[in-house]
């Protein structure tokens, strides 16, 4: 466990230093970035300061969600989504097979050699947006923390499967970055609180694809009324998790290497 954490962070360090030899670039990108990943909320602010709103939520409320979502994809993105590109971009060059050779588990390499500087501006939003929107609702208490922290770490795991999902399609789907569009469209309909839409739409980003629980669903236990569904979006997450492995392992076994 030790010699992983010391090569994860290794492979931090080799990936900050090569960004750091272009300083100017780097920063512009995680500014970029931090642009990129504000323009929701500042779109959210615009129209609840033009009098309109997301009936039953107040602005802070909205915000709160928003940054839980940004925040999560701020952790996600830097040190473990990167496996999407990074299983992508070997694949395609035909230099995969160097993560088969080594004695590592090949999932653990793709996601040390993953790690993605530039979307450290993803975590500055989440981490500023979060910081706000706490401040300005009710004080939550110890157990909504505890419960809210739970929620946080499996919102974590659901990323994760997603990243796990869309990696394993680029084994067989070579050199195709749309899986990214896959994930953002899916996924957008975290930021924005369930209960306003339909029943049925309810259900699927709940407890079949749970996208709920990106945002949403922390969002509540920190305001003081959880969601409804909440134990079965927990299960479902975690199937999804699990389903996301075994689809991994699966869809590595169908590589069939650079000459194959």
């Amino acid at each position: 466990m030790i010699s992983n954490i010391r090569i994860h962070l290794q492979g931090i360090k080799t990936a900050l230093a090569s960004r750091m030899a272009y300083r100017g670039d780097f920063f512009m990108s995680i500014i970029i970035m931090l642009f990129e990943e504000m323009l929701i909320p500042l779109i959210t602010i615009l129209v609840y300061h033009n009098g309109a709103s997301l009936p039953g939520w107040g602005i802070y409320e909205v915000l709160l969600i928003q940054s839980i979502f940004l925040l999560a994809r701020g952790i996600a993105f830097p040190f473990f989504f990167g496996i999407v590109w990074n299983t992508i971009e070997r694949v395609r060059e035909g230099v995969f097979d160097l993560l088969l050779i080594k004695p590592k588990s090949v999932l653990f390499l793709a996601i040390v050699t993953g790690f993605d500087s530039e979307d450290l501006g993803k975590l500055v939003g989440g981490i500023t947006l979060f910081t706000l929107a706490v401040s300005r609702i009710p004080t939550p208490g110890v157990l909504e923390w505890v419960q809210f922290a739970v929620l946080f770490f499996i919102a974590l795991l659901v990323l994760f499967g997603f990243a796990l999902i869309l990696a394993g399609l680029g084994i067989v789907w070579i050199g195709n970055f749309r899986v990214y569009e896959i994930f953002f469209t899916v996924t957008n309909f975290g930021m924005y609180p369930a209960s306003l839409f339909s029943k049925g739409l309810q259900t699927l980003i709940t407890l079949i694809i749970p996208i709920a629980i990106l945002g949403y669903i922390p969002a509540t236990v920190l305001l003081g009324r959880p969601a409804a569904g909440t134990l079965g979006a927990v299960a479902a997450s975690i199937a999804f998790f699990s389903l996301s492995i075994w689809f991994w392992y699966w869809m590595q076994k169908k590589y069939t290497s650079a000459g194959g």
